[in-house]
């Protein structure tokens, strides 16, 4: 399903390199670069966003949804193509965004929502995700936020549901084969003790039992 075009304001900004950068993001700005056919005439264009409204619209919207990016009075209907971030932190490091065509189609990763408990599940197997998402093609103002799957399909543990079996709005095409599996149960497995021989019990007790002793003392100390 689609929802109404959020907007997010940038601003084109003239510094570049690392150490811009880097002031610029403890500024409260995240650098990035929009670029794409649906600039037009105008050129690739380094901009600054603040990170407060990135991440608000980011809580809001999907890989494959289409932005209105606002630039000095220009609005350019835009998708997410790249963000990078700190590994260590939340903090967005910066985020390119592509300005398609919009008469022409485009290829970007859709997701899957899964809706519902199968009565697979409900007897007490298990659900196998095999994809969380799929490539899929079309125009840019077709594109999808999410693709639905029906786990209604899953009655038993030989019922499985294929890409074909997706529905797709009028105009998207799924890159996938028809025939590929999206989702499956399994009989739950039950994780087995270890079998462990005398010896290797006693040994393991005796661990045990010396790992408490040594608790005990650092409490003492």
């Amino acid at each position: 399903m689609k929802k109404e075009v959020v907007s997010l304001p940038i601003e084109i900004r003239e510094s570049k390199g690392s150490k811009q950068s880097a002031i610029l993001r403890a500024s409260g700005f995240v650098p990035g670069v929009l670029y794409g056919s649906g600039l037009g005439k105008d050129k690739p264009q380094l901009i600054q966003i603040s990170a407060l409204e990135l991440n608000k619209v980011l809580a809001e919207i999907e890989e494959s949804t289409l932005i209105n990016v606002v630039a000095e009075k220009k609005t350019y209907p835009s998708l997410i193509k790249d963000i990078q971030r700190n590994p260590l932190k939340s903090e967005i490091l910066s985020i390119d965004f592509f300005a398609p065509d919009l008469n022409e189609k485009v290829e970007t990763p859709v997701a899957l929502e899964f809706e519902g408990i199968s009565p697979s599940e409900k007897e007490g197997n298990t659900l196998i995700k095999i994809y969380q998402e799929v490539e899929v093609s079309a125009l840019p103002g077709d594109l999808p936020e999410h693709l639905t799957v029906d786990l209604s399909r899953l009655v038993t543990l030989d019922d499985v549901i294929r890409v074909s079996d997706i529905i797709v709005p009028k105009g998207v095409t799924i890159l996938l084969d028809s025939e590929e599996l999206i989702a499956i149960t399994e009989e739950h497995q039950e994780e087995e003790e270890p079998n462990l021989s005398k010896e290797e019990l006693d040994a393991l007790e005796k661990s045990q039992a010396e790992n408490n002793s040594k608790t005990k003392d650092t409490e003492t100390e």
